[in-house]
């Protein structure tokens, strides 16, 4: 079991820059990150336990090991993975 848990759709596009979710997966790919896919449903409305882990419904979010979460744009999240800061507090 992996320290990191990766809070994803239950679908996604694999190869495209599109997708939020594959763009967070790839990166922790591209990093050797070894993380566990959590897969939550399409509709937004249909994810409280995301919102009991995040305080909102979007996805990805990344549960880390110390049982908090992070969630930003994807974009953000795909760069600060890897910038090798998924460990360092989100800077304000």
């Amino acid at each position: 079991m992996a320290d990191i848990k990766l809070h994803r759709c239950s679908w996604t596009f694999v190869h495209n820059d599109l997708d939020a979710c594959w763009k967070v997966q790839h990166a922790l790919d591209e990093q050797g990150i070894p993380y566990d896919v959590v897969k939550h449903g399409f509709s937004r409305g249909r994810r409280p336990d995301v919102e009991a882990l995040s305080g909102q419904s979007k996805l990805p979010v990344l549960e880390l090991a110390d049982g908090s979460a992070y969630r930003a744009e994807s974009r953000d999240m795909a760069a600060r993975i890897r910038a090798g800061e998924l460990g360092a507090p989100p800077a304000l």
